[in-house]
């Protein structure tokens, strides 16, 4: 009896994590409490960790994420026995890490050590950083925003960041695999607006954009160049 495939990563369905965006001005009540903001609340849950981070701010991770916070610094700490910068930096984070549980209006007491490793007095600022949180003084949030603004190596990883999330590249490799089940039309491998050309070219010559492709698509001698792809392979 053949023994059952194992799943492949790309057969399993994609879990829908909520990620933390966005920045939010709040404050400590006169008890050091804080109101989580709503924008938060689905990602976070009503149990949450809170975790000194590396700039001794506080770190806000769901349940699960925490745990594996968590899992990661025993492993660490099993692997690396005789390491002690590692020792270190894992009673730091485990020195102030605390399961939270929301009171009511998702109001929560930061602990006195959190909120004197953070400085935190008064003015806090939350902000959403994909799979947690981050918790600031207002007063060194605000620093941290001007040595960023003033970094160059800062603007050009953001600008790295988000000219490859926005392109198009992975679209119009997925309208290639479309076409391609009823086309076989040679295009050079080198056009990257290919699925909007081909469109664009159809709506001026009422459809006859095919033969242009052919002649971009021919080396000159009666056979196809070299640096061409059909639209079947292409974005494979």
């Amino acid at each position: 009896m053949e023994a059952a495939k194992k799943p492949s990563s790309n057969d399993l369905p994609a879990l829908e994590i909520p990620v933390m965006t966005g920045t939010h001005f709040h404050a400590l009540d006169e008890k050091g409490r804080v109101i989580i903001p709503a924008k938060l609340r689905v990602a976070l849950t009503e149990q949450f960790w809170m975790i000194p981070d590396e700039n001794d701010n506080i770190g806000l991770y769901s349940k699960a994420t925490g745990l594996d916070v968590l899992a990661h610094c025993e492993r660490m700490t099993a692997q690396h026995p005789e390491d002690q910068d590692i020792a270190d930096a894992v009673e730091k984070i485990t020195s102030g890490a605390e399961l939270m549980t929301v009171e009511g209006g998702w109001r929560v007491a930061v602990s006195e050590i959190l909120r004197f490793h953070a400085q935190l007095d008064k003015e806090v600022v939350t902000v959403g950083v994909l799979n947690h949180a981050v918790l600031w003084s207002r007063e060194r949030w605000e620093a941290a925003q001007l040595r960023r603004l003033q970094s160059p190596e800062v603007r050009r990883a953001q600008a790295s960041m988000l000219r490859a999330a926005a392109s198009s590249i992975r679209k119009v490799a997925n309208d290639a695999a479309e076409q391609a089940q009823t086309s076989e039309v040679a295009v050079p491998e080198n056009v990257i607006g290919i699925s909007a050309l081909g469109r664009g070219a159809a709506a001026a010559t009422g459809g006859n954009a095919g033969s242009d492709d052919a002649k971009i698509a021919s080396a000159g001698n009666g056979g196809r160049s070299p640096r061409v792809l059909t639209l079947s392979r292409l974005g494979r």
